[in-house]
């Protein structure tokens, strides 16, 4: 992707390489070029959405580096791009949504693309932090609001009332980085 970059001036990953060395990194156990390609990604790819898998390793790298701000941050950002992959993983009930999300991220069936050698690589210790984090009040109170806004444009077709719930969906990353710091 760098030699890309330097040949043609950008980045063309339609298949989404990006993601995938996050997991390579995370099952390889690479803290030091974990922490280097972390930097790489965030100042190449500013405004890419991610995916839940590549969040899932991004979360757990970020954690085992003792940045613990960020870690939660990536894990808030994993649970509200799948709602289902953190109960998944740490055991817990994982109940249907009763409202379609905009992503097919977030579908429930998602869960199972996981790679056998992502989950083998997180530890116990690791999935209690995320169990920790993911029933934490913050996490619960974003996680709910995120669901009732969904709710909420599931049954809203007027412009001027769907507006400000994307606006605040959107919002809702921002607000609970503020409070992992």
């Amino acid at each position: 992707m760098k030699r890309e970059k330097r040949a043609i001036g950008f980045i063309d990953d339609g298949s989404g390489i990006r993601y995938v060395v996050y997991w390579l990194l995370l099952v390889l156990g690479d803290l030091k070029e974990a922490r280097s390609y972390i930097a790489w990604y965030e100042k190449n790819f500013p405004d890419d959405m991610g995916e839940p898998i590549q969040k899932l390793c991004k979360s757990v790298l970020l954690h085992r580096m003792g940045k613990e701000s960020k870690a939660r941050h990536a894990l808030a950002d994993l649970m509200l791009s799948n709602l289902y992959l953190i109960p998944k993983l740490t055991g817990s009930d994982v109940q249907s949504l009763s409202v379609k999300l905009p992503s097919s991220f977030e579908d429930r069936e998602y869960i199972e693309e996981i790679p056998a050698r992502i989950i083998e690589s997180i530890t116990n210790d690791e999935v209690d932090w995320m169990r920790s984090n993911y029933d934490s009040m913050e996490f619960r109170r974003y996680r709910k609001r995120h669901i009732e806004i969904y709710e909420e444009l599931a049954v809203t077709s007027s412009v001027e009332k769907r507006t400000p719930l994307v606006k605040e969906a959107r919002r809702i990353l921002d607000q609970l980085k503020k409070e992992c710091s």
